[in-house]
């Protein structure tokens, strides 16, 4: 009797459990602008190491959501602009930041040793656009900016290193040299709850990457398993050089989860690997196949989202040592 008992309440609880992942999630647009800032870097990071990606910086803004297909707006051509929504019901938002991204080799001398990676500065506007559905976020943005020495890299270090007190790096006259980038890209992630009630839950996001342009051209495949408290607020983190690249939260509610995943990464181009004139071509051979991982915690409520982000990726070039981490903080503000 006792173990009927137990085997009834068992079925009783599974029962639960498959009922609440059934129930669907209230899809309403999200009626809040979003304002954020990112801070990526080998300091933050558990092994600070001060080489390869080192810093990467990004201030930027997120519309709120248009519902283009019931709303009466000027803009409603907008839903067109999907490759796999186009003629599905999504909500869309737009998205515009300014980001620098920093690049060193671990020696700090004048010259670049051949093992090492290339000294190269990246600044550039970001801008977007995101599509949701119920359990898909598709991203379709460009990067327009500028590499070499108007993209500030050398003084942007030089001040951080002189704030905190640590040595300078004295091989910037050998940056990646001067160079007009566009680089379009493209994201689709799904999501797949592996199990979902009102307290707990874990979901599976599986992300395609695809980049063209004359910075940077791969494509990649990344899963990334999150387990918490209401994942349907977002569909994973914001990241500027690794992994995929998320839009900020889509709902007020309380969430908190952890998270890990990565995948293989094809790039066929890498100018800060490569470099792109005769004084900077530093002739490296560049893996074609990479993988990268991260791991990080995410918390958000009534707009405001925080986390971190540890990230770790193999090696970009055959000559190269070994591969990178670094760290990732960011919050973002909804209004």
């Amino acid at each position: 009797m006792y173990k009927k008992v137990i085997s009834y309440n068992f079925s009783l609880f599974f029962m639960l459990i498959f009922y609440v992942s059934a129930e669907a999630s209230e899809f309403i647009p999200y009626k809040k602008h979003t304002i954020y800032g990112m801070w990526e870097n080998d300091k933050i990071s558990f092994i600070h190491t001060d080489r390869n990606y080192t810093n990467g910086i990004r201030f930027g803004y997120t519309s709120k959501e248009y519902d283009y297909f019931t709303e009466d707006n000027k803009m409603s051509w907008a839903k067109n602009v999907s490759i796999v929504n186009y003629n599905k019901l999504h909500f869309t938002r737009f998205h515009l930041s300014i980001n620098q991204e920093m690049y060193t080799p671990d020696y700090i001398g004048t010259y670049v040793p051949e093992n090492e990676h290339p000294y190269g500065g990246f600044l550039y506007f970001n801008a977007g656009i995101y599509n949701r559905t119920p359990n898909t976020l598709e991203h379709i943005g460009i990067k327009v900016g500028i590499t070499g020495p108007y993209a500030l890299g050398e003084e942007a270090q030089s001040f951080i290193h002189i704030m905190f007190d640590k040595g300078l790096f004295y091989g910037w006259d050998n940056q990646i040299g001067t160079e007009f980038i566009i680089n379009p890209y493209y994201q689709w992630t799904g999501r797949a709850y592996i199990f979902k009630t009102d307290y707990f839950s874990m979901d599976f996001l599986g992300t395609l990457d695809v980049a063209l342009g004359n910075a940077d051209t791969h494509i990649g495949a990344y899963g990334t398993f999150r387990i918490g408290y209401n994942l349907d607020n977002d569909f994973g983190v914001q990241k500027i050089n690794a992994l995929t690249d998320a839009a900020p939260v889509h709902s007020d509610k309380l969430s908190v989860y952890i998270f890990a995943g990565g995948g293989p990464r094809v790039v066929l181009y890498n100018l800060f690997v490569s470099g792109n004139n005769s004084t900077s071509d530093f002739g490296y051979n560049t893996n074609i196949l990479r993988w990268d991982a991260a791991c990080g915690i995410v918390v958000s409520y009534y707009g405001i989202r925080a986390g971190y982000i540890w990230t770790v990726y193999t090696k970009e070039y055959t000559t190269q040592p070994y591969g990178h981490t670094y760290g990732n903080l960011f919050i973002e503000i909804a209004f």
